[in-house]
């Protein structure tokens, strides 16, 4: 059980850790806080409670037991803007129209829309949401507000989403968001068993079509398939490696912000991530066979002390970290796929990532502060805020071990292409410090310090760490939780 002591301790070594996620972290953390305590402290606020006239006719379009939506086939939760739908899709199309979204479909325009995939192509999602029959003008703007800037209100109406609080109401479009990473997060699971089609750099991997989509027609790959534990070799690593930063693009391709950014930026940050990328889900996925082994999906598996088939000379060995400092604590947390997927996005979207132009470093902290706001969202809903905000900033401390494990392998990467003991793939290269013409990669910088500034952060605003003292910091908390 969690005391209040505890909890202090946690956010002081978390405020203290974290430079955070660009510093701003304190700021996203104390208005998370802020917002929650607002709504343990307005229980005298009751929401809109439909008219007895209005229940009777919800009553009577009640839909039928078993009744499937009409836009992705799951379980319908009743009329929603005239058409049998459920609350994903309900909420979805009210989204879209409020917020006034266009979306783009990265095919023929006919995607496939289910309850498995039906967040991969919002296109196709909202045109069939229209062809089933839903009515745009049924929703209620000035009632309706959900994008995450907009204050929501509590008003009277006779509309049927008004029985919905603000605070649920915004809950939802973090549900959302943490759905369909979840979905794309299982699209991911199906592409590592596929064979993926070769390319020769990453430019072009940037601009093809996105293979997450095509996984049902793409053959299985017999080197993915487990049979047996066996211990791995340099060529099991290499493969993995190789597949890993291809998906890690693809990943990447699934997010709309991503997409309006220009092939300069896409690279940068695909560059910055994909080798966190290789790693996080490398302990993530590995099947617990003890603290002492990663298991690759095929079976091929690395101890802590590594056998003689994985040891290069001059490089150093850092398995051990990776299990003691990632694998193992992810373990104890007992991440969720949804929370895993909710973390890599935020990390994803790095303001501060090499070569990141200064036009793209506006949308991008954006995008990350509402991934951060779903994943605090999504774990406090689930344990409640104590718990929920003691895992949460454990999560966020790991970034620091992430940095040190990745610096450590971009050194083993030079020794390698100094010394020529082994041949690093051109694609996984391209994606390595190694193609940056001698710089360093400093692009996770900000996860380690604190509170100094780069000049750099000191014009754009997006490394500011300016914010709350750990005393007014745990003073805060102290009045929340």
């Amino acid at each position: 059980m969690l005391n209040e002591t505890d909890t202090l301790d946690t956010m002081g070594m978390l405020f203290y850790s974290m430079a955070a996620l660009n510093g701003n972290l304190a700021d996203h953390l104390q208005n998370q806080l802020s917002y929650t305590s607002l709504q343990n402290n307005c229980g005298d606020i009751k929401p809109y409670a439909p008219s007895p006239s209005y229940k009777r006719m919800a009553q009577r379009r009640k839909v039928p037991e078993g009744e499937l939506c009409a836009v992705c086939s799951d379980l319908a939760t009743g009329y929603h803007y005239g058409v049998a739908s459920c609350n994903g899709c309900k909420t979805f199309f009210r989204r879209t129209i409020v917020s006034e979204q266009t979306f783009i479909c990265q095919y023929n325009g006919n995607c496939d829309v289910n309850k498995n995939i039906r967040c991969a192509c919002r296109h196709c999602r909202f045109n069939k949401c229209l062809a089933v029959g839903m009515d745009a003008k049924a929703i209620q703007n000035d009632r309706d507000r959900i994008g995450p800037t907009k204050k929501a209100k509590i008003s009277s109406g006779s509309d049927e989403d008004q029985a919905i609080t603000p605070h649920r109401l915004q809950d939802q479009v973090w549900d959302e968001i943490v759905e369909q990473l979840t979905q794309v997060e299982g699209l991911c699971q199906e592409l590592r068993r596929c064979v993926i089609r070769d390319v020769s750099t990453v430019q072009q991997a940037l601009s093809s079509p996105c293979l997450l989509f095509e996984t049902p027609e793409l053959t299985i790959d017999p080197s993915t398939v487990f049979k047996e534990l066996y211990p791995a070799s340099m060529n099991d690593i290499r493969m993995w490696n190789i597949r890993e930063m291809r998906i890690c693009i693809e990943w990447g391709k699934t997010f709309d912000a991503y997409q309006r950014l220009s092939h300069f930026d896409q690279f940068a940050l695909v560059r910055n991530f994909a080798f966190a990328f290789n790693l996080l889900n490398r302990v993530f996925y590995s099947p617990d066979h003890g603290p002492d082994k990663i298991v690759f999906q095929n079976g091929a598996f690395i101890m802590r002390q590594p056998q003689q088939q994985v040891q290069l000379s001059g490089c150093r060995p850092i398995y051990t970290r990776q299990m003691d400092e990632i694998m193992l604590p992810f373990r104890r947390l007992q991440l969720s796929v949804s929370e895993f997927a909710t973390f890599k996005a935020a990390l994803f979207f790095n303001p501060d990532a090499l070569d990141l132009s200064n036009q793209a470093k506006p949308e991008v902290y954006e995008e990350r502060n509402k991934y951060l706001s779903a994943l605090f969202t999504c774990i406090t809903n689930k344990l409640g805020m104590a718990a929920g905000v003691q895992k949460y900033g454990s999560l966020l401390m790991m970034t620091a071990s992430i940095q040190n494990i990745l610096a450590q392998n971009e050194e083993n990467m030079q020794v390698m292409e100094l010394f020529k003991n082994w041949e690093v793939d051109p694609f996984v290269k391209e994606l390595s410090a190694l193609s940056q013409n001698g710089k360093s990669s400093e692009s996770w910088e900000h996860l380690l310090r604190f509170p100094v500034q780069t000049s750099n952060e000191k014009e754009s605003g997006y490394g500011n760490n300016d914010g709350m003292s750990v005393n007014s910091l745990q003073g805060f908390i102290k009045s929340v939780v």
